[in-house]
């Protein structure tokens, strides 16, 4: 056993040291956070990245172009993945006395800039594990006004698909956005409307003075352009569906592009410029000298084209303000967006619109002039809504907004109160209920509701994640934590032992979830932070560590029970249990869901928390009544199917519908000349239904006519079963698993029973009560605080008490009332307001 303990603690120190120096990523973060943690932010530098430095063009580039042209005085990084890129090498020989230096993308020295320059410009995202400095000023310049949907607003999308994207926008202190349009849709799009507390200026795309203000024999000269011809640029967005079959693809561009230059004739020259993954692809240029390479600048060559040919890509936006004619090539409409989705109505577009080479041929032959003149209103809208301030001057603009010359003009944060859940991964349980709950009477007239989640996707997630209020913002927590070996170290050490640990400094690990705090919220600044789970170490470390004012914890059981509870054999919370005990005392207020259960825990968890009568209260959980009620009156298919057995036997049976994709299951319909139990809970050790299957083996010998619904589901669904059958119970005892509309079931049923041997709250029972039905609870925490003789009947917790209970109802003895959920919910929120809020 000694031994045995010796290897665990030997495997518990050497693997994080392993890691550290195998683990690519880990050395890199470590050695970023040393760099925030050691290194002054030097106030005269600036970051340019362009494009996850894949090539360095667009407002990066134009925004450097104006400081080194300018002749500001301030170091410039340029931040590349190809050190020999032609870009890079004509910007060192145009500018070879300016204060530039070439940066390695993910090299260490982007790495030490990354965090010390004061300045940090990005026209896409940063990777996940940064995390900007308080001293730090980030300004996002985003690479284009959207056609195609983004983020949330793509329908077929998850909450987590944008999850960097969000990020970034959170970090950032300011956004130059190139109009009104752009910064809605983006804010909009990643759920930060009311919530964004970045400065935001209309500057115009800094890009787009390069497209106006370029001297065109320079351009012609630095890409080695024919100038004796007319220039045309076929532009086609890249789609994923080529991603397996590019050379295919690049043969298609290849024909397309030779039908367009056979239609125009001589006297023009048509360019692909597509996505990186092509012209990247050497055997490309053996086939054909048409595509534009990946470094040259959109912009820069916009300013010698003669006309653009798109799809679905922003390139035409860029095009507009210089008054030639666009053409829009979508030969897959249809599919695209079903897929994706357009921002815009096609037929308003400043162009016309071929869904074949033939039409697209066909439009290309139309006189130049008389084709402006047929789009003339719709390119005056275009220009007037969407480049008004595309002027030439963007530049100067956004280099001002930066420094702090020029102020931003609008601001997408409201004035209402943010406050941030952690509600528990969205899991099918009673937790995931009483948050959404709580987010449909949630007052958004003062508060901003906000629920930071994993990025975990699974179907019953998506499918809870569909039942928020739609005000609810989503914020996706998905990056590790930036850490060196000794935080790794103690890291580990905390998060077995607990923040009491004599072996861990609390000042590392304060520091260490603070600075997590900074790089996943950024400059979100929440006024409370509630853990309403209770159950996740890092989320509770994430939350009891907060620089925001106030922070609580629910707790929506008797916890003692919870760390020493069983399932086969093994402790369920235990190692997360002792964590988050150790943190109780970190938050402001610690909130039991019922008075009973308060009352264990305070004497119970007394030990972890410091003058508990002033930090543990109790507020029951939301109810959603007006919910309950519709769904039990017309629910999701409610209808009845019967269903004709072999043995000529008719049986009556409820539809289930889901929430998400179009799916249903047939589930038994209780008989109106039955007499019909159900009980609704997780199938866990400490819902005790075994007594209660149990205990309805003496009902059924009292009258054969009674049946019982199990609704549910969880880790004892084999054992429950495998009781079900041994018990010869098949045909009285239903277990049904989880239902999407329990209401249904329990509307059709008689009598509700809980058996539990400890609960929360039992929330159960008081949607129960919403429905008038009788209700049975065991005397344990939590339910007597929802159940007294007026309003049900309480047993004791044996087998023998629920056979007693359930014979009452038998014999008319249990009442049932009719219970004022409205009511019930306003005290609640005036509680959480004036205790937490």
């Amino acid at each position: 056993m000694r031994k045995s303990r010796i290897l665990i603690m030997i495997s518990f120190l050497i693997k994080p040291i392993l890691e550290h120096f195998i683990d690519s990523n880990l050395k890199r973060n470590s050695y970023y956070i040393k760099c925030i943690r050691n290194k002054k932010v030097e106030s005269r530098e600036i970051l340019f990245e362009a494009y996850h430095g894949i090539n360095f063009t667009g407002n990066a580039y134009a925004l450097f172009k104006y400081i080194v042209e300018n002749s500001l005085n301030y170091k410039c990084y340029l931040v590349i993945r190809n050190i020999d890129d032609p870009m890079i090498k004509w910007i060192n020989t145009k500018y070879p006395e300016k204060n530039i230096e070439i940066v390695k993308y993910q090299s260490k020295k982007y790495l030490k800039v990354l965090a010390t320059a004061k300045y940090l410009v990005n026209d896409t995202t940063f990777l996940p594990y940064f995390n900007k400095r308080k001293e730090q000023i980030y300004i996002n310049t985003w690479h284009g006004t959207p056609l195609k949907k983004l983020g949330n607003d793509i329908e077929h999308s998850y909450f987590s698909e944008n999850k960097n994207v969000q990020k970034n926008l959170i970090t950032s202190d300011k956004l130059a956005m190139p109009n009104e349009f752009t910064a809605k849709k983006l804010i909009g799009s990643n759920d930060l409307t009311g919530i964004l507390n970045s400065e935001i200026s209309f500057t115009g795309n800094a890009r787009m003075d390069l497209t106006i203000n370029s001297n065109k024999e320079e351009i012609y000269d630095k890409y080695n352009l024919n100038n004796n011809k007319k220039l045309v640029l076929y532009a086609p967005t890249y789609k994923d569906k080529y991603n397996h079959k590019i050379n295919d693809y690049i043969l298609e561009l290849i024909n397309e592009r030779n039908e367009i230059q056979n239609q125009l004739g001589d006297n023009y020259i048509v360019y692909i410029k597509t996505h990186y993954l092509i012209t990247q692809n050497e055997e490309m240029y053996n086939l054909n000298n048409y595509f534009i390479p990946n470094w040259y600048d959109a912009n820069e060559l916009l300013s010698v084209v003669d006309i653009l040919i798109t799809d679905y890509s922003s390139i035409f936006f860029d095009f507009l303000p210089l008054q030639k004619p666009i053409y829009f090539y979508m030969k897959d409409k249809e599919d695209y967006t079903f897929e994706r989705g357009l921002y815009i109505e096609i037929d308003e577009l400043p162009g016309s619109i071929s869904y074949n080479m033939k039409d697209l041929l066909k439009n290309l032959s139309i006189p130049i002039t008389d084709y402006l003149n047929s789009y003339k209103i719709n390119i005056e809208n275009f220009i007037s809504k969407y480049c008004k301030y595309d002027d030439g001057n963007s530049s100067f603009r956004t280099v001002n907004f930066m420094l702090g010359n020029i102020y931003g003009n609008k601001r997408y944060k409201s004035n209402k109160k943010v406050i941030v859940f952690y509600g528990g991964g969205f899991y099918n349980n009673g937790i995931t209920n009483s948050l959404i709950n709580m987010s449909k009477v949630f007052d958004y007239d003062k508060y901003e509701f906000v629920i930071v989640e994993n990025n975990k996707i699974f179907t019953d997630k998506l499918n809870n994640i569909k039942r928020l209020d739609s005000r609810v913002h989503l914020i996706t927590l998905f990056t590790d934590i930036n850490k060196n070996l000794r935080d790794t170290l103690e890291l580990n050490m905390f998060n077995r032992q607990g923040f009491d640990s004599k072996y861990i400094s609390k000042k590392r690990i304060i520091k260490l979830f603070r600075e997590y705090s900074d790089q996943v919220l950024g400059n979100l600044n929440p006024e409370v932070m509630i853990d309403y789970s209770g159950y996740n170490k890092l989320f509770t470390a994430l939350f009891a560590f907060t620089i925001a004012k106030k922070n609580a914890i629910f707790l929506h059981n008797d916890m003692h029970e919870e760390f020493n509870k069983l399932i086969d054999g093994r402790y369920k919370h235990r190692w997360n249990l002792k964590v988050i005990f150790s943190l109780y005392n970190q938050f402001t207020k610690i909130v039991s869901v019922s008075d009973s259960t308060n009352k264990a825990n305070i004497i119970n968890l007394k030990q972890y928390i410091k003058s508990p009568e002033n930090k543990m209260i109790s507020i029951s959980n939301i109810i959603d009544g007006d919910n309950i009620i519709k769904q039990a009156a017309l629910g999701y298919g409610r209808a009845n199917i019967k269903i004709i057995s072999d043995d000529g036997v008719e049986k009556n049976y409820l539809k289930d519908m889901s929430y998400g994709d179009i799916s249903f299951r047939c589930i038994p319909a209780p008989n109106k000349n039955d007499i019909n139990f159900i009980t609704l809970a997780r199938l866990s050790p400490e819902k005790n239904q075994q007594n209660l299957i149990k205990a309805f083996k003496d009902i059924v010998n009292i009258n054969r006519n009674c049946k019982l619904f199990i609704l549910g589901d969880g880790p004892l669904y084999g054992n429950l079963k495998k009781l079900i059958r041994n018990l010869n119970l098949e045909n009285h005892v239903y277990l049904l698993g989880f239902i999407n509309n329990p209401y249904m079931l329990l509307d059709r049923c008689d009598c509700f029973i809980l058996p539990s041997n400890y609960e929360g709250q039992g929330m159960s029972i008081l949607e129960a009560q919403i429905l008038k039905k009788p209700v049975i609870g065991t005397n344990v925490n939590g339910i007597k605080s929802v159940v007294n003789e007026d309003s049900g009947i309480l047993v004791e917790n044996n087998i023998s008490s629920i056979v007693e209970g359930m014979r009452a109802y038998l014999k008319g003895n249990i009442p049932s009332i009719k219970f004022d959920y409205k009511d019930y919910n306003e005290q609640i929120l005036l509680k959480i307001e004036k205790e937490i809020l």
